[in-house]
């Protein structure tokens, strides 16, 4: 059963307050509505100025919104003269790089679907999705994955060829379709609607095989539309952004979306270790990141300050900023703390700032729980961050905190025309027009996740009596202990990973006679606190038994259980010597944790906690 509709639900009378929330009124979108369209009213309106800048010697190139759709144009000519046909799968396998998105706006205008493959894909997976989504063409990055494909070829039957973006793939293509006239791009793009499947997106998940997300040019267009609404006060005419995360996530892919239907310059981040140096340079003032990104500027900040000596001021001023930000929400900011943070922004607070580049004022955090005193931290340092909550299947926001509707700690309140309920378990329901109508080629698993036209996120929350949902967990990831005691793991980790030293936590415990947790250690961190006690050098690997590391280790610990009941806490904990990678499969590549993996790969230490 498809939950589509853009029609407002009326509340039932028989729900209580707190267990159904609906959003304000969206305008209804044109059946014609494409995602393409965005970009060529750019080009057409304003052809000079720069829709994305790519990385060039020490600073970054424009890119015009014109130059951009002529090379989309050209490449579709070129992917239409390779015999790819509307309604062909193109499968996209590469790094967030500007080739990608020409690629991917190229397949649109070729009437085709993009399937996305996350570039630190294992064989297996590229095997799986490409076959499954039965893509005739398979677009690569660099020889190296092409080499990996070809291994598979045999069992990628439906694959006619492969393309290398680094061997020149867009130029080649375009040579090719020198012969196919502007006139047959443009009836096909003429003759996108917005109920046509614009891409199918395999979901990374923490555990099982990947399946394939259908999502609309209108789920994708009514998305973006849903977040200008609710952002859209605290935009100005002229912002900047910038891209680093995987353009594989549909958070990327939406955020690249509303860029364009606001004009928006882009620029492409060469990774995530870069952005240090290319925050600076490309100054944005609107981000979009996974609360990893948050933690890790929080975490490199502080122990910047530890470094200098100043880590004591650095907590003073951080306490400062969370206290200004909550007398800010609730009204009044007491004379004396406006003070302080003013004083702190001197000597701070600016610092902080400039490692985004120095003019961002504000950004969009999903993917995974940000906290609320890190919210509270940014907002009060000068950088509002508005925490969301969706899911690929909801391509992606449902709900959204907003400039006037902010509340840290929640994921804000529903977007345009959408509402959200709590079933009698807990579990979130939804229904709008971002829900996307299945899964390909898998009755069986959207018929799942549908009940009675609401679509079940699998994710278990609440809603106060203002409709601002707050997360609580995974349904499936909720742990039962042997002694019958129901435990939320998220907000646990969520505190375990605010220690200085700790990078990533997984909470342990389903059928065991108490709550445990694996820790692992912060490279950065754990590099400056040796420093300081002069054992520079030292592996992270030999400090999984240090009583020194195990110590404070144990007063992170102690503050997480601090919020939870006798039952709920975590009672022993082990240090682990590495720490959890993509390449490992331990973590997707935006950077969850995939708990079932970790829990399979590091079996020997959860069975030692529970055999001392």
């Amino acid at each position: 059963m498809s939950a589509t509709s853009s029609a407002q639900h009326t509340p039932d009378p028989g729900l209580a307050s707190e267990t159904l929330a609906v959003g304000p009124a969206l305008p209804t979108l044109d059946a014609n509505a494409h995602v393409l369209a965005p970009l060529l009213s750019f080009a057409k309106e304003a052809p000079e100025r720069p829709v994305f800048a790519v990385r060039d010697g020490a600073g970054y190139r424009d890119i015009s919104s014109a130059e951009f759709a002529r090379s989309v144009h050209r490449v579709a000519a070129g992917l239409i003269a390779a015999g790819v046909e509307p309604g062909d799968r193109v499968a996209l396998m590469a790094s967030t790089r500007l080739e990608w998105l020409l690629f991917d706006f190229a397949i649109l205008a070729a009437g085709s679907v993009t399937v996305p493959i996350y570039d630190t894909s294992s064989t297996e997976q590229v095997q799986w999705i490409v076959s499954d989504s039965g893509a005739v063409l398979l677009v690569v990055e660099n020889q190296t994955m092409r080499a990996a494909a070809e291994s598979i070829r045999a069992d990628m039957p439906g694959c006619r060829e492969i393309l290398v973006i680094d061997d020149d793939a867009a130029g080649g293509l375009e040579r090719r379709g020198a012969e196919i006239d502007d006139e047959t791009v443009g009836r096909i793009v003429a003759g996108l609607r917005a109920d046509d499947p614009a891409t199918v997106i395999y979901t990374s998940g923490t555990t099982g095989r990947p399946k394939g997300c259908v999502l609309s040019h209108r789920n994708l267009r009514t998305n973006v539309s849903q977040s200008g609404l609710a952002v859209g006060p605290a935009l100005q005419p002229e912002e900047s952004g910038m891209l680093f995360l995987p353009l594989a996530h549909v958070l990327t892919k939406g955020y690249v979306l509303f860029a364009l239907e606001r004009r928006m310059r882009c620029a492409f981040g060469t990774d995530v270790a870069h952005l240090a140096e290319e925050f600076p340079l490309a100054q944005p003032t609107v981000i979009a990141a996974v609360p990893r990104i948050f933690e890790k500027v929080y975490e490199g900040a502080r122990q910047k300050a530890v470094a200098a000596g100043k880590g004591k001021i650095f907590d003073k001023a951080a306490e400062v900023a969370i206290t200004w930000s909550q007398q800010r929400s609730a009204g009044k900011v007491a004379p004396v703390v406006g003070a302080k943070r003013w004083l702190f922004d001197k000597l701070v607070y600016g610092k902080i700032r400039a490692a985004f580049g120095g003019q961002l004022r504000f950004a969009f955090s999903g993917g995974g729980p940000l906290g609320e005193r890190l919210t509270h931290f940014f907002a009060g340092i000068g950088l509002d961050v508005y925490e969301g909550y969706g899911l690929t299947e909801t391509s992606p926001t449902l709900t959204i905190n907003a400039p006037g509707a902010w509340k840290p700690g929640t994921v804000g309140r529903p977007v345009a025309g959408t509402s959200i309920r709590i079933a009698d378990d807990g579990e979130i329901l939804a229904k709008g027009p971002q829900v996307f109508s299945g899964y390909w080629h898998n009755d069986t698993a959207t018929a799942d996740v549908f009940d009675d036209g609401w679509f079940r996120t699998g994710d278990v929350g609440a809603l106060d009596a203002d409709g601002y949902l707050r997360i609580t967990g995974r349904k499936k990831e909720l742990i039962v202990t042997s002694a019958g005691k129901n435990v939320a793991p998220a907000p646990l980790e969520d505190r375990l990973r605010a220690g200085a030293l700790v990078s990533q936590a997984v909470v342990i415990g389903e059928g065991r006679p108490f709550v445990s947790a694996l820790i692992t250690l912060d490279e950065l961190a754990v590099e400056r606190w040796c420093a300081e006690r002069e054992r520079a050098g030292t592996p992270i690997s030999a400090l999984a038994d240090d009583p020194e590391i195990r110590a404070e280790i144990q007063q992170v610990v102690d503050a997480a259980n601090a919020s939870v009941s006798r039952a709920e806490s975590i009672r022993e904990f082990v240090v682990l010597p590495s720490d959890f990678t993509i390449e490992s499969d331990e973590l997707t590549p935006t950077l969850k944790v995939r708990r079932g993996i970790v829990e399979k790969s590091r079996a020997s230490d959860i069975d030692a906690i529970y055999t001392r």
